[in-house]
């Protein structure tokens, strides 16, 4: 030990080789712990390891019987290292239970196999506009942060250079990994190049609580507001109370889910969600504001039609007293009906004696056809086409969504 990092020997300021140096990455997930819309991260746990040749190292000529040397945390300070780190993290900790857990081997040919055990914060690239059935991606960016590609070539390990042993990581509560992938790709710094290695992490939203906090309660509500089709159009209060009462009840419902989501300016699936069902309750509203509208042109219909009756009834005792009356002329029209006498100068009897004519009037033609106008519209009726033509409408509205929303999170790569 002594001999292979004696400064005489070793001077860790110095690249292993006078040509570019190959460190080999791989990154095993332990666990998958948070994924948060606020802060657009995910947190993980994940043994995070590096591979390099070092010749200076070799002690295959020191001891045959020796496999690797097992060393502590504290001797990285003494050898060189590719500083390779996650350069696009939010949070980065080394887990320390009790002591910093680092693996560091090196193998009798110099290879050095360095191993952190680390909590991490990584970025997210959300897009809310399926929400609550969207698919997310997160990714990490691996990079030597202190040599360019000139220097040090990183790449990923040949045999999984990501993997996660534990199938529970790959479920949350409300996420599941659907899967991963890594590519190796290079950024131009003002600097010079540099190597940088990408694993991205691909989530499926889990909608079930969405389903039971969200949706059943507006579908309650909107199946409450039809209850006002079946109550008579005279109770107007209690239907006015019963659509006023969803409409309110589903705005808090969307409330409680907005606030616990990013503001966003984009319109989401749940908000067209929400939007339509308040549209099917306000548009109740407005099916009770016409019901109650044509209920009152009817009272009003009705009215008039009393009216006119009574005109009538008076109207014919008026006229069968003046056919009583002896008169040489009578008059043609009598309260707007059409009068006419039996005969101009009367008719004379058998026995000789004169009798005064007689008027025959009809009924007035304007009253005759209000008594002819039947009801042509009624708020019974529009309750009856209303209670059929909204669920109709609403069933049509969840095939379109559900099937629409679905297939879009189902077809997106």
């Amino acid at each position: 030990m002594q001999q292979l990092f004696s400064e005489e020997n070793y001077d860790k300021n110095n690249l292993p080789s006078t040509n570019h140096t190959n460190v080999v990455v791989e990154l095993t997930v332990q666990s998958i712990t948070e994924i948060s819309e606020f802060s657009s991260s995910f947190k993980a746990d994940v043994w995070f390891s590096q591979i390099w040749q070092d010749p200076r190292l070799d002690f295959s000529s020191f001891n045959y019987c020796l496999s690797n040397l097992s060393l502590p945390s504290h001797k990285l300070n003494s050898i060189w290292t590719p500083n390779v780190c996650f350069v696009n993290s939010k949070n980065v900790r080394i887990h320390a239970s009790p002591s910093e857990n680092i693996l560091l081997l090196v193998f009798p040919n110099g290879t050095v196999w360095l191993n952190y055990r680390v909590s991490l914060m990584g970025p997210c690239f959300l897009d809310l506009s399926l929400f609550p059935m969207d698919v997310q991606q997160c990714n990490l960016v691996f990079e030597s942060y202190s040599y360019n590609s000139a220097e040090v070539n990183i790449v990923w390990r040949d045999w999984e250079p990501v993997s996660i042993p534990d199938p529970n990581a790959k479920r949350l509560p409300d996420f599941e990994l659907l899967s991963h992938a890594n590519t190796k790709f290079t950024l131009l710094y003002t600097a010079g190049l540099w190597d940088q290695l990408e694993v991205i992490f691909k989530f499926r939203r889990l909608y079930g609580f969405y389903i039971l906090q969200a949706y059943m309660p507006t579908y309650l509500s909107v199946f409450i507001s039809w209850i006002a089709f079946w109550i008579q159009t005279s109770a107007l209060p209690a239907r006015i109370t019963l659509g006023v009462s969803s409409l309110m009840a589903l705005t808090f419902q969307f409330g409680n889910v907005v606030k616990n989501l990013p503001r966003v300016s984009y319109v989401k699936a749940l908000d067209i969600w929400m939007f339509g069902c308040m549209g099917f309750i306000f548009l109740s509203l407005v099916e009770l504001a016409v019901v109650g509208f044509f209920d009152k042109l009817e009272s009003r219909r009705r009215r008039t039609r009393r009216t006119k009756d009574y005109m009538l009834v008076h109207s014919d005792s008026e006229q069968q007293w003046l056919s009583r009356m002896p008169s040489r002329t009578m008059p043609q029209e009598v309260l707007g009906g059409d009068c006419r006498t039996t005969s101009s100068i009367g008719m004379r009897l058998s026995n000789g004696s004169i009798t005064s004519p007689r008027m025959q009037c009809s009924k007035p033609k304007k009253v005759t056809k209000i008594e002819d106008e039947g009801r042509i519209i009624s708020g019974e009726f529009i309750d009856d086409v209303s209670a059929k033509l909204f669920p109709a409408m609403f069933l049509a509205f969840n095939l379109f969504y559900w099937f629409y929303y679905i297939g879009l999170s189902v077809s997106r790569p």
